[in-house]
């Protein structure tokens, strides 16, 4: 498809929804440097532009190992609870500047925590006011997922488990389980998401990315998955794709991610397409965006450019991943029918 401005200027305005963002992930160059100015924290350069070389993917990296190193110097964004506010409200602002009108953000509070002597419940309050801040200001609903770190182990899975649960009806909306999957398969983890089960907990587990397609049926058979966060190896079995469709767990699809962590050689490969006629649900995300430069108009942009999804079919996959949210079901039945009648009006 040809994009013009025009459709540039569409799909900005669109309203939309997005299910897989890292909040670590969207803390841009500008953000983080703005943090170390205001709390005096060191950083290996303060040029913006050779600040972006350090937590930026500029073309391909090696492997998702060398893309989760980005991470790095963006532990340094949360010195303060004010700060963790800040980044929080700050990336919810963005997000509605976008045009997304229900975002799940997930976050990691191992992560969050390392830089800083807050607990896990203090950095909770602080994540959620910035939000709340964020929807009182715009158009925007907002749910969390506490993510697992698969390199951590089992005790800070079971402390993650734990505190989503005392949470959850306040903002956090279910739990993910992220990181190197190659190393750490799901089966490590199998108690831990006993336990979120048995508290009720939504969950999302990262399968299909780093590691082998086998992974997507043990995330849902033994860890409980809903949906899947990324997933795109299961091509490389009909099979699964036949008993991924049957079960209907949808795939959180993120391209330009996908493209920089060498899960698929390039864009043009990418089996989005290909996963949607088939039938199996998806939804189109942005993953991390200020590591991989991108906006979530701009993927689905991509995803007209490259695959040739029609507006219409962009609208649609907007209420599809509504469907599969895990926001609480009082805040999803009125952000639905709102967003049927946006989409219906939209032109």
């Amino acid at each position: 498809m040809q994009i013009d401005n025009h459709l540039k200027d569409q799909v900005h305005r669109l309203p939309k929804v997005e299910l897989h963002r890292h909040l670590e992930g969207c803390v841009s160059a500008e953000l983080l440097l703005e943090i170390a100015r205001d709390y005096q924290i060191k950083l290996p350069t303060r040029d913006l532009e050779e600040l972006r070389s350090h937590v930026q993917i500029r073309g391909q990296a090696a492997g998702l190992v060398e893309f989760l190193d980005k991470f790095f110097w963006i532990g340094m964004a949360f010195p303060t609870l004010e700060a963790v506010e800040y980044v929080s409200y700050c990336v919810c602002r963005d997000c509605a500047r976008d045009n997304i009108r229900v975002l799940e953000l997930r976050f990691s509070p191992v992560f969050m925590t390392l830089e800083s002597p807050h607990s896990w419940e203090e950095l909770l309050h602080a994540v959620l006011k910035g939000a709340r801040r964020a929807e009182n200001e715009f158009d925007i609903d907002v749910g969390f997922i506490v993510g697992i770190s698969r390199s951590n182990g089992i005790k800070p899975a079971l402390r993650a488990v734990n505190i989503a649960a005392d949470y959850s009806g306040l903002g956090v909306v279910g739990v993910d389980l992220f990181g190197d999957e190659a190393a750490f398969p799901p089966e490590l983890f199998v108690t831990a998401f006993q336990v979120a089960r048995e508290n009720g907990l939504n969950i999302t587990v990262h399968a299909g990315e780093g590691g082998g397609e086998t992974n997507i049926r043990v995330a849902v058979e033994e860890l409980g998955a809903q949906r899947i966060g990324h997933g795109v190896r299961i091509v490389n079995d009909p099979e699964m794709m036949d008993w991924l469709k049957e079960r209907g767990v949808p795939l959180e699809i993120c391209l330009t991610s996908n493209v920089q962590t060498r899960t698929v050689p390039d864009l043009p490969s990418h089996p989005v397409r290909r996963l949607y006629d088939y039938g199996i649900g998806i939804s189109l995300n942005t993953d991390d965006p200020a590591i991989s430069d991108t906006t979530f108009s701009r993927e689905l942009l991509l995803a007209m450019e490259y695959f040739d999804f029609s507006l219409e079919e962009i609208k649609g996959l907007m209420l599809a991943a509504l469907d599969q949210s895990f926001l609480e079901p009082y805040r999803k039945k009125p952000a639905r029918e709102r967003l049927e009648r946006d989409l219906a009006a939209f032109k």
